[in-house]
């Protein structure tokens, strides 16, 4: 699993039980400020579901309501919005976020093998732009986090949202089916120009982007210093060379699944991790 689950999970348990029980919960599963979860790296699937086990003992809420209530949180939170910036920028409703997460999910699997995001096929609605069917078959059976999402996506852009989950896995259907329809409520008119200027940002941190995935390699890779050297001649602009708006602009593209990178390999360090172009999906 990809580790800004991880992160954005024990984000949630503070937000939402204060920190005395996250560090309960580290404590009970051992782990230290040297083992916490990092957003670069990738998990086992074992360890979500133990953490989530042992959240629900301590706070003595149903892992299921503590599921949903994240799903819902991972859609909305500041840390996601920041590192999932490149495919936010491009979309402007929850049913379109949907579909987007959906390709999304499947080219991360291509840029790495350890990666194994959700998949989830869709069906889109001949009646309506607003309704669409949602397919889920995984062996998790994390059903509550995908619900949790739909309803985060639908907050995520002023919307509210109606759902019935037709088949479940755990009722014995094959697959989770979920009937979705969006509503759209009226826009806050005060709200406008600070949207705009959100906007007007996240097309320039794109546009960036889009060059750094144009300049990276399909193989081998490039460190952060040798990305720089090369971007050097493509921009004027020397704050759009900075380190750290380039590592931006990297996390960004891997969230989307466009790049991998050795984050994940033994050794590897911010200083020797090396970057290339991921294969392309044809979604």
């Amino acid at each position: 699993m990809q580790g800004l689950i991880f992160v954005t999970w024990e984000r949630y348990l503070t937000e939402h039980f204060g920190e005395k029980l996250l560090y309960a919960y580290r404590a009970a599963l051992g782990e230290t400020a040297a083992t916490a979860p990092l957003v670069s790296r990738v998990y086992d699937d074992e360890t979500l579901l133990a953490g989530v086990s042992m959240a629900s003992k301590l706070t003595r809420l149903p892992a299921d309501v503590l599921l949903q209530e994240y799903g819902r949180y991972f859609m909305i939170n500041g840390l996601t919005r920041h590192l999932c910036m490149y495919l936010l920028a491009q979309v402007h409703s929850g049913r379109d976020l949907l579909l987007a997460m959906s390709n999304a999910h499947a080219q991360m699997h291509l840029a790495s093998e350890a990666m194994t995001p959700p998949l989830f096929k869709y069906l889109l609605s001949s009646n309506s732009p607003h309704e669409l069917v949602l397919l889920y078959d995984s062996p998790r059976q994390l059903c509550p986090v995908l619900l949790g999402a739909i309803e985060g996506a639908a907050q995520r852009y002023g919307e509210t949202v109606r759902i019935r989950e037709a088949t479940c896995m755990r009722q014995g259907a094959s697959v989770c089916r979920f009937e979705i329809r969006f509503f759209r409520q009226a826009v806050d008119q005060g709200q406008q120009p600070e949207a705009f200027e959100r906007s007007t940002h996240w097309k320039v941190q794109q546009q960036l982007a889009q060059l750094v995935l144009k300049v990276l390699p399909t193989k081998d890779g490039l460190t952060l210093t040798h990305l720089q050297r090369v971007l050097q001649r493509h921009l004027t602009n020397p704050q759009h060379v900075r380190p750290k708006v380039l590592l931006d602009a990297l996390n960004h593209l891997q969230h989307a699944g466009l790049v991998s990178s050795t984050a994940n390999q033994p050794g590897d360090n911010l200083t020797s991790r090396r970057y290339w172009r991921a294969p392309q999906g044809n979604s």
